[in-house]
């Protein structure tokens, strides 16, 4: 992602841990990084594919909004059902290209482009 990209994804999981009353540190233990690292990716810097899934589950948010800021609400465990299997691959699609852009700790906007398109061709 474009380093404003992943600054946005800081500011959003900032706001989350504020709504939850959470200290840097009192976060980062619920989610088992230290407090420097929870600042630090709250400055911008690239979380983990794995520290994205656990703030998801700390702050009962998706990976969706945590990454491009799209809200989403789940309606229920069996929110799959809702979704036909073209639209599932395409999620997962999006998935894995949002974890080789995680991975490569560096921003290529094409492939943001793209995985944006892909995103808003669900039509949810």
């Amino acid at each position: 992602m474009v380093n404003g990209a992943w600054q946005d994804m800081g500011e959003r999981i900032r706001t989350l841990r504020h709504n939850k009353n959470l200290t840097q540190a009192q976060f980062g233990e619920r989610i088992g990084i230290s407090r420097q690292n929870v600042g630090e990716i709250e400055n911008g810097k690239a979380p983990s594919v794995e520290q994205i899934a656990r703030i998801c589950k700390e702050t009962g948010t998706t990976m969706d909004y945590i990454v491009f800021g799209f809200v989403q609400p789940l309606s229920n465990e069996d929110f799959l059902n809702d979704f036909t299997v073209e639209q599932i691959d395409i999620s997962l699609d999006i998935l894995k290209g949002v974890a080789k852009l995680i991975k490569a700790k560096n921003g290529n906007e094409l492939m943001i482009k793209a995985l944006l398109r892909q995103y808003q061709s669900l039509n949810v």
